[in-house]
């Protein structure tokens, strides 16, 4: 880490003041010599004489060497400048202690000198970290140039495109096959085949100016691995709930089946019509729950592709608001809010959300509050209820999990997964100032 240069010495007098003592000594002697002819008129002529020549010798004597003392500095200081211009910061100019107006400028130019060198150390610093950060990454690192040619690239991007050991500065990206990546948005990941790795890549991108032109940084990780990791965890609590689910309902099933097979074996035709009627509609409701079940599961699996385009989210959110008739709804945004997203899909979030916090303010006879912000270019929407609350459970976003007695435990699970693929978030809070709950969520407004 770069220290903080040292305080530089004072060197004596201002620059003025320097030059003020400077012409007085220069015109100390001539004027001594006029004021003493001046003090004796009936001195000798040569006499007189002898003292107007001093004193002008003396300011003379006084001018040659102050004209030679700066001289001197002016050459000190044209030497610096050239060491400056020639990138040498540890030249150095000798400063006189006295009245030399000039030394100043040698201690200025010195200073300068000191702020180079320090601000030269601390860019050294500061590549050499950016050079061992890029080498470490795991991440491939390419930035380009205003031309589009490759000013930089870290090791790992050298091995994804197997350029080791070949000159790749100053080609285009496109010829190393970075094309799709280099178009690709920030953010966005998309599958590739590089000539060493296939996988699919998470991009980010970094733009900045620097002398005037401007650079593009862009990033990529290798998503495989990780993904194949959250999909193999996925299919097992898959698996796990639909065993879990299946065998809650198959297992009364099966066993009712054999209760009417032996009712069937004991009575024949004169079975009891009534233990037969409620086997038959036990068996029934079960097949019903599990057929729900299971459709449930086909909603969350056919979720269409986003429809992406910019939407004017504040009139919307008006417009959904009008669908709830159960209880009081009340809108307080004010702001205009512009988003890139699928209105129909953000649509069914709200009106989840909106149904979720009706249902809840049914029960205590409150209202819904529907308020929003912009806030650090996001658009921060909340769905504020004067419910019951929410229950004390962290799976309330975990597909099928419910407290209601009619509920299906989909509704917030969509919610969850239609706001993660806009790239937003979704929170639900029990309310601080009153009974109930807020629902915020937040998306990227469009610019």
């Amino acid at each position: 880490m770069a220290s903080d240069p040292p305080p530089l010495p004072s060197f004596g007098p201002t620059p003025a003041l320097g030059a003020a003592l400077w012409a007085l000594g220069f015109i100390a002697p001539v004027t001594a010599a006029a004021f003493a002819v001046a003090w004796d008129p009936a001195a000798p002529p040569l006499v007189r004489a002898v003292l107007l020549a001093s004193g002008v010798g003396g300011s003379l004597l006084v001018g040659w060497i102050g004209g030679r003392r700066i001289l001197e500095s002016l050459r000190t200081v044209s030497d610096l400048l050239g060491a400056l211009r020639e990138g040498d910061y540890g030249l150095r100019g000798h400063v006189r202690p006295g009245y030399d107006p000039l030394q100043g400028l040698i201690a200025g130019v010195n200073e300068l000198s000191d702020e180079l060198r320090h601000g030269r150390l601390a860019r050294t610093a500061a590549s050499r970290f950016l050079g061992k950060t890029l080498v470490a990454l795991h991440s491939a690192v390419i930035v380009v140039d205003g031309e589009g040619t490759i000013r930089l690239i870290n090791p790992a991007a050298r091995r994804l495109v197997g350029a080791e050991r070949k000159a790749v500065v100053g080609m285009a990206p496109a010829m190393l096959g970075f094309a799709e990546a280099m178009d690709a948005p920030d953010g966005s990941v998309f599958a590739h085949r590089f000539p060493t790795a296939t996988g699919r890549w998470a991009v980010r991108r970094a733009t900045w100016y620097s002398e005037g032109r401007q650079h593009t940084l862009v990033m990529l990780h290798d998503l495989s691995s990780v993904l194949s990791e959250e999909e193999h965890r996925a299919w097992q609590r898959l698996v796990r709930v639909l065993s879990h689910e299946l065998n809650n309902s198959l297992t009364p099933i099966g066993s009712l089946a054999d209760t009417l097979s032996r009712l069937v074996e004991r009575h024949g035709a004169d079975i009891p019509q009534v233990e037969l009627h409620a086997g038959l509609e036990a068996i029934a409701r079960r097949s019903g729950s599990l057929a729900r079940f299971v459709g449930g599961y086909g909603m969350l699996a056919r979720l269409p592709p986003l429809s992406v385009q910019p939407f004017r989210l504040d009139i919307a959110l008006s417009r959904l608001a009008q669908l709830e008739r159960r209880v009081p709804v009340v809108i307080d945004g004010r702001v205009a809010l512009c988003v890139h997203g699928d209105e129909d899909q953000l649509g069914q979030v709200f009106i989840n959300l909106m149904r979720n916090a009706a249902e809840s303010a049914l029960l205590t006879g409150g209202g819904v509050h529907i308020d929003w912000q912009a806030e650090a270019g996001e658009a921060c929407i909340q769905v504020v209820d004067e419910g019951i609350g929410l229950p004390v459970s962290d799976s309330l976003f975990v597909p099928f999990f419910t407290t209601k007695h009619e509920g299906s435990g989909i509704g917030l699970s969509l919610v969850r997964l239609i706001i993660e693929a806009h790239g937003g978030t979704v929170g639900l809070a029990n309310r601080t100032d009153a009974r109930g709950a807020i629902a915020t969520v937040r998306l990227k407004l469009a610019t």
